[in-house]
């Protein structure tokens, strides 16, 4: 993949995931993610075209031990047709060096069927949304604060512990989005999309990844997108968090490891990151 690429790339994606890109805030924003792994990890970053026009894309990330896959798309109607298996292929090359792999999936079965062949293992996933009632949320628990980037550095610990490698770099670019990092002093931390969605939730023990939730939900304001993605069957704090809140719990997706990427618990991982 190269830089030329990109706008080829965000139209081919966002049609493969539904998802509208037709003003010039929505294409700026889904470009700028598209474009963030590219930089990155330039090395894990492929295309697939057919007649010299792109038909298909993938990025892959490397973290210390840990390969993710940050994006696999091929335009609908060429679907089925090997570009997908082809494109996991080239970036799973990548992951020397690696000893653990995560991927987080959509609900596209295709895709599962690819990541099941390739060795990963999946965890059925859910998704949470609607309108949380805010009479139900809990005190607010005095132990979280608002991070910034001098507190990367211990998150970062935190991070190899419960998925096997740092978020600094990602935390970081989210944080120069308008993100908003909340944590709890060497115990966990999150990131939230004010308006947008809860985008990841890391921690040492339960107690503080529930009240975490808790903080991020009410941080996230009003949306109008999931509140909450990818929580797998093991991580009943969130799951309770979200019923107590008055979300609707629907199965959407999975969590797909290779090796042994760490706990994964308390986890709640980003979507285009891990």
């Amino acid at each position: 993949m190269l830089a030329d690429d990109l706008d080829q790339v965000a139209t081919v994606s966002a049609a493969a995931f539904d998802h509208d890109i037709s003003d010039p805030t929505s294409a700026e924003q889904w470009r700028d993610r598209l474009a963030y792994p590219l930089h990155s990890d330039p090395d894990g970053a492929v295309v697939a075209a057919r007649g010299g026009r792109i038909v298909g894309a993938a990025s892959a990330l490397v973290r210390e031990r840990l390969w993710v896959l940050s994006l696999l798309t091929v335009e609908p109607g060429v679907q089925s047709a090997g570009a997908g298996r082809a494109l996991l292929e080239r970036t799973l090359d990548y992951a020397d060096g690696t000893n653990s792999g995560l991927i987080i999936s959509s609900n596209d079965g295709r895709a599962m069927r690819l990541y099941a062949g390739a060795g990963f293992a999946l965890l059925p996933t859910l998704k949470s949304e609607g309108k949380p009632d805010r009479s139900r949320f809990p005190a607010p628990d005095p132990r979280v604060r608002d991070g910034d980037a001098s507190d990367l550095e211990q998150l970062a610990e935190i991070s190899r512990e419960v998925r096997g490698a740092p978020h600094t770099a990602e935390v970081a670019y989210a944080l120069s989005r308008e993100g908003r990092l909340l944590l709890i002093e060497n115990r966990g931390f999150t990131v939230v999309l004010p308006g947008w969605a809860v985008w990841l939730v890391v921690a040492r023990d339960k107690h503080s990844a529930r009240s975490l939730l808790w903080a991020a939900l009410e941080a996230v304001g009003e949306s109008e997108r999931a509140y909450l993605n990818w929580i797998t069957g093991e991580q009943e704090w969130a799951i309770d968090v979200a019923v107590r809140a008055g979300l609707r719990l629907t199965a959407y997706g999975a969590l797909c490891t290779r090796g042994n990427p760490g706990s994964l618990a308390p986890f709640i991982p980003s979507g285009p990151f891990g």
